[in-house]
């Protein structure tokens, strides 16, 4: 490989370092994990106590059951794309703003530039949902300790089936996140970047739940936590709307920049 080559990578990579740090190292992401994670607990914490007066879990171990719970509540789903916008959502905006972007981009290159901040806006959403609903996994743990398992061998919620549901916590923080830049960067606002995901999500599972309920594929509900569907299906489609609004965002960040 050319030496010149092995320079550009190094810079790009130095450059996607840089820009997760920014994305995952502030004070913004420590706080949306930190009320994400309280969010979570409280929607969760009644179905805990119903299990333990009625003497047990039905569905499987009580912890994974009230992890389910708790991260799919009408509650949780609410909240998360109101919280994770929080991390990092505005950084692309208060750059382009600053002319900082103008020098990051004249180092890297524009088009590494504009790479490294969709990854690092898409990261810093998924880590602060990945991660507090791993809080809440351990605290359910802690919490169900005492439950006693009343399901039958081999039924209910199993911990492997929770692997895609962590997946689809990911795509779905990061969907948000990266919705959240966009919309700061085309209204020029940073502070529409944590209002716009929370009132889109609200009136699409208003206008679905109205106009289409049989249709649940159009839910942001069913996106973040499948139940008519399979987990492969709701990934597919957070994956397809997360490539699709980091092309938009990428557009729009490349416009405002030239």
């Amino acid at each position: 490989m050319p030496a010149k080559s092995i320079r550009i990578s190094r810079l790009s990579m130095t450059a996607l370092g840089a820009a997760l740090r920014a994305s995952l190292w502030n004070p913004g992401f420590f706080c949306s994990v930190l009320l994400l994670t309280a969010v979570f607990l409280a929607a969760g914490e009644p179905y805990a106590e119903y299990l333990i007066e009625s003497g047990g879990s039905m569905e499987g171990a009580a912890w994974i059951a009230v992890f389910a719970y708790s991260v799919s509540s009408e509650q949780s789903l609410m909240f998360l794309p109101l919280v994770v916008p929080l991390a990092a959502s505005a950084e692309v905006q208060d750059e382009i703003k600053s002319r900082y972007a103008l020098f990051l981009a004249g180092r890297s290159g524009k088009k590494s530039y504009l790479a490294d901040r969709i990854i690092g806006t898409a990261c810093a959403g998924g880590f602060v949902s990945v991660l507090a609903m791993s809080a809440v996994l351990l605290a359910a743990a802690v919490r169900c300790a005492g439950i006693p398992d009343l399901s039958a061998a081999g039924e209910g919620i199993t911990a492997w089936s929770l692997l895609p549901d962590f997946l689809c916590g990911f795509l779905n923080g990061a969907l948000w996140s990266l919705i959240g830049s966009a919309a700061a960067v085309i209204t020029r606002s940073r502070y529409l970047a944590y209002a716009v995901p929370f009132v889109l999500s609200y009136v699409l599972n208003v206008f679905q739940e109205r106009y289409y309920p049989e249709l649940f594929f159009l839910s942001p509900k069913q996106w973040a936590f499948p139940s008519y569907y399979g987990a492969g299906t709701c990934i597919g489609i957070l994956l397809f709307l997360g490539l699709a609004v980091s092309a938009v965002l990428g557009r729009l960040m490349e416009r405002r920049l030239s």
